[in-house]
This record gives structure tokens, sequence and C-alpha cells, in this order.
């Protein structure tokens, strides 16, 4: 392979690394800030400092999840650098949690509704946590069980699907 090809290998995946990003980010965007925001905006919660200690966890809850976000969207676009990866995204953070972009959005969402004191916003992440679990199940699973057979299954044994582990699979 010439050294022109393999800058247009490096740049393809550079390109596709870009675009997974930008997608995971716009998804978390819209799920985690727009929703809220609109929400919070026709029906506002209570004053933000209105009772400190909600406000401290709300804040806590929102900056894990976002980071935990931001762990998982750079892990499946640096590993997988695909929308449908050729290969088992069970690394990193996924060692942690089979869903972690779904537990982390959740995340977000609940230290928001305590940051808020908004039962709205946290009904929207009850509501959320409810769809994410349906599809979950019905889904996308199955779909990684025919795509990888045995060695999601056995991941599967290893990883707990929602609640993370406080540390990594073996």
């Amino acid at each position: 392979m010439g050294a022109q090809d393999k800058m247009v290998t490096r740049f393809a995946a550079v390109r596709v690394f870009v675009m997974l990003m930008t997608f995971r980010l716009l998804v978390g965007f819209i799920i985690a800030v727009w929703s809220p925001y609109s929400i919070l905006s026709m029906h506002p919660g209570r004053p933000f400092l209105d009772f400190i200690p909600l406000s401290i966890a709300g804040l806590l809850l929102v900056a894990t999840g976002t980071a935990g976000y931001l762990w998982c969207a750079w892990d499946f676009a640096s590993i997988g650098l695909s929308f449908g990866p050729p290969m088992l995204v069970a690394r990193g953070v996924y060692g942690l949690v089979r869903h972690p972009m779904y537990f982390s959005l959740l995340l977000m969402l609940i230290g928001e509704s305590l940051l808020f004191k908004s039962w709205r916003v946290f009904g929207y992440a009850c509501v959320l946590a409810l769809l994410s679990h349906a599809f979950v199940m019905i889904y996308e699973e199955p779909s990684m069980v025919k795509r990888w057979g045995a060695a999601y299954l056995q991941y599967s044994k290893e990883v707990p699907r929602w609640l993370p582990r406080l540390r990594r699979r073996s």
C-alpha cells in the first residue's frame, strides 16, 4: 500500500469518526439538553438553589452522565469506526455496562430533574427509560445476538445491561 493509499484510508477513517461523533453528540444534545429545556421553558421547575443538596446531587448526576456519554461516544466512534461496527465493541465503558449511552443519558435527565426540581423532566426520563428498555429487548439485543452470536451471549453474561459494574469484566 502506497503513501497516498494510506493517506486516503486515514482520511476516510477520520471522516467516519467525525460523522459518528457528530451524530452521537447531536442525539445526546436533543435528548438531554433541547428536550428538557423545552419542558422547562413551558413548565419551569423550582428555583435552582431552592434546596442545595438536591442541586448538588443533580449537578453530580449531570456531570457523571455527560462524562459517561462522551466516553462511550468516543469509544464507539474510535473502536468501531462505523455505524454498524465490524466487531463487537466490548471494551472501554462497554466493559462496565452493555448500554452506556442510554444509561448516561438517563443519568443526565435524572440529574436535570433534581437540579431544576422538575417532576416533568423526571417523567420524561422515565418514559425514555421505558422506551429504551423496550427497544433494547425487542430489537437491539436480538439483532446483536444474530450478528455476533456466542460472543455477544458471553458478553451479555459478563456485563450487566443497565447498572454498571464498578470494575471491568475480565
